[in-house]
């Protein structure tokens, strides 16, 4: 075969390798929406599979949610209630100093800063002993009316394809263009490939 057309059989199969690799990556995501050639049912590899993948996270980020030890312990963190403590404070004493006068006055004559403080302090310690178990038992009943798993799953089927494709691109970029790469080289070593066997194949029966 002569060299011109032996690079130009090499440069088609490069070609063909590049498009061949542009073409899947194109298929990942589009269509977006199915559509029907020859009868056949075409749709992106990614937003066909975005219902089962909606299903499939929604689940496993519920049941964590539900089910976590780890959330329990956040919520039961002595940090986040000392952060509290303060506006609990504030609570209880406009309790003892306003809404006590206002519901029971002629006990509220009776009770110096002396009682009013260990009133207080009484308050406090029995709050730092409830408040943790009250807010988990709370926080385990919340999540199983708000049911997150349909709630995550109906936001991912949201997801705007589009953007998708456009952050997983930019995101991906050398890894894609690598993808473009790989295929062209495939491509060419399948051209050098035919050229040497239409060569050896010529030279053996002619």
């Amino acid at each position: 075969m002569p060299l011109a057309e032996s690079c130009l059989v090499i440069l088609v199969a490069a070609l063909g390798g590049l498009l061949f690799s542009v073409f899947t990556v194109k298929l990942l995501f589009r269509p977006h929406v199915s559509q029907k050639l020859f009868g056949l049912e075409l749709q992106g590899i990614l937003p066909s599979m975005m219902p089962a993948l909606a299903g499939y996270a929604s689940a496993k980020l519920g049941e964590k949610f539900e089910n976590s030890t780890d959330l329990s312990k956040k919520i039961a963190d002595p940090e986040l209630l000392e952060e509290l403590k303060p506006t609990i404070e504030a609570h209880v004493d406009s309790f003892l100093k306003v809404r006590l006068k206002e519901a029971f006055p002629l006990l509220a004559n009776f009770m110096g800063e002396k009682t009013l403080l260990k009133f207080k302090e009484a308050f406090l310690t029995e709050v730092q002993i409830i408040l943790p178990d009250l807010l988990i038992s709370y926080s385990k009943k919340f999540f199983k009316q708000l049911n997150l798993q349909e709630s995550i799953a109906a936001e991912l089927k949201l997801v705007d394809l589009v953007a998708l494709e456009k952050l997983i691109r930019d995101k991906a970029g050398n890894q894609l263009k690598f993808f473009y790469f790989a295929g062209t080289l495939l491509g060419s070593l399948i051209g050098l490939i035919q050229v040497i066997l239409v060569n050896v194949y010529s030279n053996t029966f002619y």
